[in-house]
């Protein structure tokens, strides 16, 4: 085999340029291997945002969502403490306050931090533990110390004692720390109230206050409207109030034969004055003895005259 001379360089030139390029691509400032766009089978962080801000007594949330994790941990971690927050789903620190909430197929690992306060402040870090480095992602939590967060607040005002037939009408105010409650629904001895004919449901929201009400009515109310009433807002403040329905239907006629009349609700026995016949003891009155000597007196003079 013949090889000609001048193709040889040509040949061991391009041998040489493809054997660096890859030398070439690591040597880019943005050339990352473990970029997902580059291994589209590592972990990576969506699009969460990187500096919060709540009011002193709050529950702060701080988001992190990883696609692709796998099998791989959730740290969550406040620098510059080495020690870790969270790890999966389990707390390593004994302030309750932090808890991770991590529903069931989701890809978010949020971090909460209730009743936060001022000390809270400063930079977490959210980390996918990977073989061969670890994931970061970091989150600014700020603490606004110059109100004090709404504590939530529900409760219910109403007429709790009526008469059969009136409108029964209950309202459900609730607050929420930063925002309104999104919902709220009426139970009657663990039953869910749906609007009808005669029930009707009406909400209205305020937010600037953080406050919804939702009224419940119910017209023509009858004795089996009675019994315990809860409203329950869809961040889970519940409260309840029992609700009396009294029967005022009565009979008003004198029953003279029994000696009983009703009025009202109430039941009267009517005194008769009676001489009892067998009762011969009872002392006469002063009056009945002048009158019985004076009788005897005229007898006594008519019998002398004849």
């Amino acid at each position: 085999m013949t090889v000609d001379l001048q193709v040889l360089p040509i040949f061991v030139v391009i041998t040489a340029v493809l054997a660096l390029i890859p030398f070439v691509a690591m040597g880019e400032p943005n050339f990352d291997p473990y970029h997902p766009r580059k291994n589209p089978h590592l972990p990576y962080f969506l699009p969460t945002p990187h500096n919060v801000t709540f009011i002193k007594g709050q529950e702060a949330i701080l988001q992190c969502a990883v696609e692709n994790r796998g099998t791989k941990t959730v740290v969550w971690r406040k620098e510059p403490q080495s020690n870790p927050l969270t790890i999966g789903k389990t707390r390593f620190v004994a302030d309750q306050r932090f808890r991770i909430e991590n529903l069931e197929h989701s890809l978010s690992w949020n971090l909460h931090i209730r009743d936060v306060k001022a000390s809270d402040s400063g930079i977490y870090e959210c980390q996918v533990v990977a073989k061969k480095r670890k994931i970061r992602q970091h989150i600014e939590l700020n603490v606004d110390v110059s109100s004090e967060a709404i504590k939530p607040k529900i409760t219910i005002n109403g007429t709790l004692f009526m008469e059969k037939g009136q409108t029964l009408r209950l309202v459900c105010n609730a607050t929420g720390s930063r925002y309104p409650p999104d919902a709220i629904d009426w139970f009657k001895d663990g039953s869910k109230i749906k609007s009808n004919g005669r029930v009707a449901l009406t909400s209205d929201v305020s937010l600037a206050e953080s406050t919804i009400s939702s009224i419940l009515s119910v017209r023509r109310a009858m004795l089996e409207d009675a019994g315990t009433y809860v409203c329950r807002t869809s961040d889970l403040q519940v409260t309840s109030a029992r609700v009396n329905i009294l029967n005022t239907d009565t009979n008003n006629e004198k029953r003279e034969s029994s000696g009983v009349t009703s009025i009202g609700s109430g039941t009267y026995e009517v005194q008769r004055s009676e001489q009892d016949p067998h009762n011969s003891k009872r002392p006469l009155h002063p009056n009945t003895v002048l009158v019985g000597f004076i009788v005897t007196l005229l007898l006594l003079k008519c019998r002398i005259i004849s």
